[in-house]
């Protein structure tokens, strides 16, 4: 058979077949595309929008000599992200496990589930790695130097990831930081510590007869790999989980980082008021060997004076930690509430009523239009609603910051708001099965 002979008795209409069947085929992987873009970027963030999310573990960020030495050791983390994310560029959040500075790692079970969590929210995760203090080490001054060199870990891993934004996506506008216990005090001391600031253990000290001395750890922010130390460690928001400062004065007028205080009344290793890591339950013998420290109670008092941005969630007779039984255990409905409370912090601070996406034909493309405006924001009073389009029938709902529904209105235009207290709320419209999502402050 020649060329010839196949042009002549080949049949068009498998021909015309084929091109009916792929074009069938691209037209349901457009409207399953657009369907997919449309699900994640209407309601990441606020709706666990993502089956399945990747996790990258032990990459390495930064390198540091711990207490005690002047070797340094690789600091890591570990990558959770949303799968098959087309979001240009993702809000990060790193997470920063506790333990006294003397124990813990960035697989404890509060850290997995916090990025497992946020990661099918649509955030970026990072649990990082930050230097401890051996055990038999412990004492006033390596504590101190402890929650410094902490802090000097989570400015490097800050700048890290703006320094890489390109290769993981992150939105450098939006990282945020959640801290558990020694990791929250290591990131307080990290957002609001100045280098004029710096406690005389962080200097050099040659000890007595050259016994007991210690090195200079330099400035707050000059950790780290070198590449990145042109980077701002300033990040959007702290979710700070009890926690304390070694001095509120390092909190001063131009320290305008967003924070959410989360702490419990009955804690006796980082105390809601102030006293010595511990101090309640070795009847004070702590307070010999490790310093006093400002719990919440005061920090919250300090922001006021400052006027920052900030909330606090008080958990009355709550203990240290008490969304986790023992060290490897959480409590779901615990954890949940806290979660809760982070995710909505977040929200608030994010600041775009609608994430750029990656469009699968040509590149980034333009947020979609907000469903409805909420006005006036901050209010009062009441609010009113304004849709983007006319609706035949729609519902509100508002929320409060833990997620308890307050109120259902069907074809509310106008929600009245002097039953509530001040605080921040969520409104969200339901239409034809899409769900929207706005926030607002009532003063």
């Amino acid at each position: 058979m020649y060329f010839c002979d196949l042009i002549i008795n080949t049949n068009p209409i498998p021909f015309k077949y084929n091109m009916i069947k792929k074009t069938i085929t691209l037209l349901i992987f457009t409207i399953l595309t657009c369907a997919t873009l449309w699900a994640q970027n209407s309601q990441r963030f606020v709706s666990r929008v993502f089956d399945n999310i990747t996790v990258q573990s032990e990459i390495q960020y930064s390198e540091a000599a711990p207490v005690g030495s002047d070797d340094p050791d690789p600091l890591y983390f570990d990558f959770y992200e949303p799968a098959n994310d087309t979001m240009a560029y993702r809000p990060l959040v790193i997470t920063v496990f506790g333990g006294a500075f003397v124990a813990g790692n960035r697989s404890w079970c509060d850290m997995v589930a916090y990025g497992d969590s946020l990661s099918h929210y649509g955030y970026a995760v990072a649990s990082i790695d930050y230097r401890l203090i051996p055990v038999y080490r412990i004492s006033e001054t390596n504590f101190i130097r402890g929650a410094y060199m902490g802090a000097q870990d989570v400015s490097a891993a800050v700048r890290f990831f703006k320094g890489n934004c390109e290769t993981y996506r992150i939105d450098t506008n939006r990282i945020f930081i959640i801290g558990n216990s020694a990791g929250t005090i290591a990131s307080m001391h990290c957002v609001w510590m100045d280098d004029n600031e710096r406690p005389e253990e962080t200097f050099e000290d040659s000890g007595w007869l050259g016994i007991g001395g210690h090195s200079d750890l330099g400035g707050v922010h000059t950790s780290g790999f070198p590449e990145y130390l042109s980077y701002s460690p300033r990040i959007a928001g702290l979710i700070a989980q009890w926690g304390g400062i070694l001095d509120t004065n390092i909190i001063g007028n131009d320290d305008q980082t967003p924070i959410c205080l989360i702490h419990g009344t009955a804690d006796e290793t980082v105390s809601f008021y102030y006293g010595a890591p511990y101090e309640e339950n070795f009847l004070g013998i702590t307070s010999l060997v490790l310093p006093d420290m400002y719990g919440s109670y005061y920090i919250n008092q300090r922001l006021d004076n400052r006027n920052v941005d900030h909330e606090m969630h008080v958990f009355e007779g709550e203990e240290h930690c008490f969304y986790i039984d023992g060290f490897t255990t959480l409590i779901p409905e615990k954890f949940d509430t806290c979660f809760r409370i982070a995710l909505n912090f977040m929200a608030q601070h994010l600041n775009y009523p609608a994430p750029p996406i990656i469009d699968p034909e040509d590149g980034i493309a333009e947020p979609e239009q907000p469903f409805f405006t909420v006005y006036p924001n901050p209010a009062s009073e009441e609010i009113h609603i304004q849709l983007a389009e006319p609706q035949q029938s729609f519902t509100c709902y508002l929320y409060d910051l833990q997620g308890r529904l307050l109120l259902q209105q069907d074809n509310a235009t106008t929600i009245n708001l002097t039953p509530f207290p001040a605080g921040v709320y969520e409104v969200k419209a339901h239409s034809n099965s899409r769900v929207f999502t706005n926030k607002f402050v009532k003063q």
